[in-house]
């Protein structure tokens, strides 16, 4: 495998696994404190958003592998801090820094890796790797846990050591097998219009509703089912098999962007209605987002725009639909019920189909 795909997936496991690995031991970090564990989460969030465009952009200025040697020393700061700290503040800086991490490393490798002539192939075996980081990190956590707490953390913290060594291999040197596709100075374009071009706030716009509904489904479906605690966590895990599933499948199709984004808001859409009747739904809503980011990385790494800037575009607006239409959801359900909500959320999904992406080929 080449150095920098390499070097890519193990950082991309790693980075995730650790942000997933305090899930679990939430409540016993937070000493019971609802607030204090509200905020544990949520800062992990407050840190990508915060940071993710500002780090596409200096990725775009002095190249990508320093950033992405970067996110593996803030994982592994933030790793060591969660491991040997139990003060909330620090606990929360740490998860800050999480984010943190995640915003240096997604513009950077995103953008390393659509300069390969197989970037589609690409972008979907890091997709699959980012999920099962997710599901791997909760499940890691949770085996350990009875034995050492901070055991599911240690972990990673120690997987983070080779892909430091790798990381840093790549610093400083040009890979052979990239394609130089820098734009001129001439042709660059500013971030108010990549933010605000109507061009382009469709793809944005569709990157918040749709991430932004696999949130809805995943923060309120605990409450609307009925299975127990051993099933729910099941068919949440369907999300993540549904994700990995069409991301590599991605890669084999022959079909444009525009395509396979408008396929992935169609079976993202029918699978959180679907999900109103059986659970099944969350697996199909999960291949659905899988279809749609492929499609949104490799589309919008084809635009006259410079990547590290673009891509965190792209993943700041993920983020932020992942954390603030579920709070907006909130708000519907004093009119509605869950089911109700349910059918909302995958409506305004599928009125996405409005956009017409004219930005992106075919």
């Amino acid at each position: 495998m080449n150095r920098v795909r390499a070097c890519l997936y193990l950082s991309v496991f790693v980075i995730m696994g650790l942000s997933d690995a305090v899930i679990p031991i939430l409540p016993d970090l937070s000493g019971g404190v609802a607030m204090t564990q509200s905020i544990l989460f949520s800062a992990y969030f407050a840190g990508a958003l915060v940071t993710m465009i500002p780090f596409g952009m200096l990725a775009d200025r002095y190249g990508n592998p320093p950033f992405i040697a970067l996110s593996i020393v803030l994982t592994i700061v933030s790793g060591s801090m969660l491991l040997y700290f139990n003060d909330p503040l620090i606990l929360v800086s740490a998860r800050f820094m999480e984010g943190c991490a995640c915003s240096a490393f997604f513009p950077a490798a995103f953008s390393m890796l659509t300069r390969f002539e197989e970037s589609r192939r690409y972008i979907g075996e890091i997709n699959f790797l980012l999920n099962f980081g997710l599901a791997a990190g909760v499940a890691v956590a949770a085996a350990l846990m009875h034995y050492y707490l901070k055991g599911g953390i240690l972990v990673f913290c120690i997987l983070a050591l080779p892909a430091l060594a790798l990381s840093l291999l790549l610093t400083g040197n040009r890979d052979p097998d990239t394609r130089d596709l820098a734009l001129q100075a001439s042709e660059r374009v500013g971030l108010s219009t990549a933010l605000f071009d109507l061009q382009y706030l469709q793809i944005w716009t569709i990157a918040f509703v749709l991430f932004g509904g696999t949130g809805v489904l995943v923060a309120y479906f605990p409450s609307y089912t009925d299975l127990g605690p051993s099933l729910q966590g099941l068919a949440l895990a369907g999300i993540y098999l549904g994700t990995m599933a069409t991301s590599l499948i991605c890669g084999h199709l022959r079909t444009t962007e525009k395509r396979m984004i408008r396929a992935g808001i169609v079976i993202t859409g029918a699978g959180i209605a679907m999900t109103v009747l059986h659970p099944i739904g969350l697996t199909i809503m999960g291949a659905g987002s899988g279809f749609a980011l492929v499609g949104l990385v490799t589309g919008v790494a084809s635009l006259n725009l410079e990547r590290g800037m673009t891509m965190g575009a792209l993943n700041t607006y993920t983020y932020a639909g992942f954390t603030v239409m579920p709070v907006l959801a909130a708000a519907f359900l004093g009119y509605l019920d869950y089911a109700g909500l349910f059918l909302v959320t995958g409506v305004a999904v599928l009125a996405m189909l409005a956009f017409p992406l004219h930005a992106l080929e075919g």
